[in-house]
């Protein structure tokens, strides 16, 4: 089983898909993780498995843009090593320090990046079992520079024996030049430079010359023509300048055992640490190429059906340019376990069946999958194929032969979890007898439950599925206009091979082509004419609802144009009425203000009468005011309120005496006297000439409970006022940082609530000094307010200048 399967998955160009998706990957570690998905071993092992590698993916296909997770993880070689031998107490080298740091980098990248940017439950399930890397950090950044070298600050000694061996270096460079020029001017130097000859400074000398140098011999050229000359001047510095350097080696050491020493306890939680970080980059490598070919997270479901819409194989994303992709829908199963695919040769059906196929690969190794919406895939634990010629010369196998053998492997391995792939059932033998053999190998594979996918041109196999409900017909569909294929698939209909057709559009000869049709039997003749008329159909169907469908968006289009405009245009008016209604009832209320504070003023009685008639002047022409506002901006809504307005069906209850209430003021008051369809009515110390139809009678259960009209604030003689059932409000309010126009409608609010409320005989209004705008607007209203009985600066300990402390009238 295991190498027909390893067949099988070649056969379905695995390596090659797992080859691009490896190049996404951003570690070493990450792409040989992504390579290790060759082995069919290294695949989820069940259902849940495969789901959570899918959800994993779906997880980071936002995130692909994001640099603070994926840019720390750059070119990074594998630690593995280095931590294996950090593990046994071994000494690390620099460079294992230099990649361990690299490491520690990223994950305190990881470590950074805010949770409330991370959404998906995996992820930041994995960033928070993230170890704090602090602690390792700081030892390796107190050794080593930021290019990853050993710094000469790791110890005061290495510093120390650092800036000898500089000065060293110098000084015997400094005798060198003066030897180098004294020797060039007599002629005994092969080239003017210095060497380096097992670690000491040596001159190229003239072997004929050698004589004239007073030294030691290092080396002698290839050449034999140079001999390397280390003068006695410098003899004693090359042996201190070398001992500085082996105190330098053993101090390094020294280091390294000490730095080693001290990570050693972080062993564990940097592997840990890592291998979170290398997982996740293997999961961006595989939403990486998914973006390449516009992939979707793989619903992978225990139901056998295949649901795709807009598919098409990856690898075509590397082979033609986007716009030349032709994609499929895809959706078999539901009781059906074979899918047979007919149709023209190079048309498309083994293309087809390999998208198949590697959509079953991709649901177990997280992948995505191209298609426009979520991809539904089943779980398959085995795959087997049978694609292109099996036949070998070394193993003495025809082709029919081949074939044969792949069958026999496949019976002997299949059950109902697998996917089987069989490219060309039946050729390679005698028609009859391979339709016999390949009806016989489809059922026995489908009384194991196993998912078929094959490709035919047998016209006896193409008829199976009219008596054989487990399998379903598909074609793919071809051009009767252009003469090509169109790659697409059609489900429930076989198609024509078109042989003849496809000869001659490769360009065989007509009089081959001419002969071939005179030997065409009558059956296949009326059998393909039958299958050209039913493809005939199904074009004009799918063209039929193509238009149909056309229409429908377009309706809906229209329709949704047609509602935005229209609220847009309701929006526009709505606005423009309430800002109407808006002035309308400002402009009243600041009348009535005036008035009610001249109430507080007045003292003889026809002043008051005066008053209290401009008052009720004033709420009957504010009420036509808005009347008219309505009628002018929403004609509908008005005539609307027109025809629902509540009439007195009863006229014989309204006479003078009644109480009544008025809606429209959200108030009540006593009768004067009707005149007509009008009627006069007190409200406390308000008359209004109001229509009967704006008043209605208090019933029994209002009379009980009435205490009295709202408006008897507006008695001033008594300077009484009606208490309501409000919360009490804190007994200060803030204003500082607002805006003029917000404050001074939260003002008047809260205002009116403490009044209201009856349990605050005063309040502190806060409003700083600034411009002193929220000052002299907040003075304005307390001004006008006629339950105001005082108002003063805070004075010392309540805000001074800044607060305005205000006395209710009680």
């Amino acid at each position: 089983m295991a190498t027909i399967q390893k067949d099988s998955i070649r056969a379905l160009e695995w390596p090659k898909f797992i080859q691009l998706a490896g190049e996404c990957a951003l570690t070493v570690p990450g792409k040989n993780g992504i390579e290790s998905l060759l082995a069919s071993e290294n695949w989820a092992t069940d259902l849940a498995h495969a789901r959570l590698l899918q959800q994993e993916t779906q997880e980071i296909i936002p995130l692909l843009d994001r640099d603070a997770l994926w840019g720390p993880l750059a070119e990074l070689e594998d630690p593995t090593s280095a931590l294996d031998r950090l593990g046994r107490g071994a000494i690390l080298e620099i460079v294992d320090l230099g990649l361990l740091r690299k490491w520690i980098y990223a994950v305190e990248s990881w470590t950074q990046v805010p949770r409330e940017e991370i959404h998906g439950l995996r992820l930041k399930t994995a960033i928070l079992n993230l170890a704090e890397p602090f602690q390792p950090l700081r030892v390796l950044e107190k050794v080593l520079t930021p290019e990853g070298e050993l710094s000469e600050k790791a110890s005061p000694k290495l510093f120390s024996l650092s800036t000898e061996i500089r000065a060293l270096k110098k000084e015997i460079s400094a005798v060198l030049d003066h030897l180098i020029k004294t020797f060039s001017q007599k002629g005994v130097l092969q080239e003017n430079f210095t060497d380096v000859r097992d670690g000491r400074y040596v001159i190229p000398v003239k072997i004929s010359s050698q004589g004239e140098v007073d030294g030691i011999i290092y080396e002698a050229s290839a050449s034999r023509q140079t001999v390397f000359v280390e003068p006695k001047e410098v003899a004693a510095l090359n042996n201190r300048l070398r001992q500085r350097q082996n105190d330098f080696t053993q101090e390094v050491f020294v280091i390294l055992t000490e730095v080693s020493k001290q990570l050693q306890p972080y062993g564990p939680e940097l592997f840990g640490s890592f291998n979170i970080l290398i997982h996740w980059d293997q999961v961006h490598a595989r939403a990486r190429i998914g973006r390449r070919y516009s992939g979707k997270a793989i619903q992978v479901t225990e139901d056998r059906t295949f649901i795709m819409h807009q598919t098409a194989h990856p690898l075509l994303w590397w082979q033609l340019p986007q716009e030349q992709i032709i994609r499929n829908e895809i959706d078999f199963g539901d009781g059906a376990l074979t899918l047979l695919l007919t149709g023209p040769n190079t048309g498309g059906k083994t293309v087809l069946m390999k998208t198949l196929g590697l959509a079953g690969i991709c649901a177990r190794t997280g992948f995505p999958f191209p298609a426009i919406d979520t991809p539904q895939v089943p779980f398959f634990d085995s795959f087997f194929a049978d694609l292109g010629d099996p036949q070998s010369m070394e193993d003495h196998l025809s082709t029919f032969a081949g074939h044969i053998l792949r069958f026999k492997e496949t019976l002997e391995s299949v059950n109902e979890k697998s996917l089987v792939l069989i490219d060309e059932l039946n050729t390679a033998t005698d028609p009859e007898e391979g339709a016999a053999l390949g009806r016989a190998f489809l059922e026995t594979v489908m009384e194991q439950g196993a998912i078929i996918i094959c490709t035919t041109h047998d016209p006896h196999l193409k008829a199976l599925a009219i008596s054989d409900r487990r399998i379903l017909n598909a074609s793919m569909a071809f051009d009767e206009t252009a003469r090509t294929p169109t790659y697409r698939i059609v489900l429930g209909v076989p198609g024509r091979s078109r042989a003849l057709e496809t000869a001659e559009r490769l360009g065989l000869p007509q009089r081959i082509l001419d002969l071939a049709k005179r030997y065409v039997s009558r059956e296949h003749i009326e059998f393909e004419t039958v299958l050209s008329q039913l493809e005939s159909n199904l074009q004009e169907t799918t063209r039929a609802k193509k238009e149909a469908v056309s229409i429908r968006e377009e309706a809906e289009k229209l329709k949704r144009e047609w509602t935005e405009k229209t609220n847009l245009a309701v929006n526009e008016m709505m606005d423009k009425t309430r800002q109407k209604l808006r002035r309308i009832m400002e402009q009243a209320q600041d009348e009535v203000r005036t008035s009610v504070k001249k109430l507080d003023e007045l003292r003889s009685r026809k002043d008051i009468d005066q008053t209290r008639g401009k008052i009720s002047e004033t709420f009957s022409l504010t009420n036509s005011r808005l009347e008219s506002a309505v009628s002018e901006e929403m004609p509908e809504v008005a005539e609307a309120l027109a025809i629902h307005r509540p009439e007195v069906t009863d006229t014989s209850l309204l006479k003078p005496g009644v109480q009544v209430r008025i809606p429209k003021w959200k108030s009540v008051g006593s009768i004067l006297e009707i005149k007509g369809s009008k009627a006069k009515v007190s409200m406390g110390n308000i008359q209004m000439t109001l229509e009967i139809s704006d008043i209605e009678p208090l019933t029994l259960g209002e009379l009980g409970t009435n205490t009295g009209p709202k408006l008897q604030s507006l008695q001033p003689p008594k300077k009484s006022y009606q208490m309501e059932s409000v919360a009490i409000p804190p007994s200060q309010i803030d204003l500082r940082g607002e805006r003029l126009d917000v404050a001074m409608s939260r003002l008047e609010q809260y205002l009116d609530q403490a009044f209201r409320s009856g349990g605050l005989a005063e309040v502190t209004v806060v409003h700083g000094l600034g411009s002193g705008a929220l000052r002299e607007g907040a003075r304005k209203i307390l001004k006008g307010l006629p339950y105001i009985k005082n108002y003063q600066d805070g004075g010392v300990g309540r805000g001074g200048a800044g607060a305005t402390v205000v006395e209710f009238e009680r």
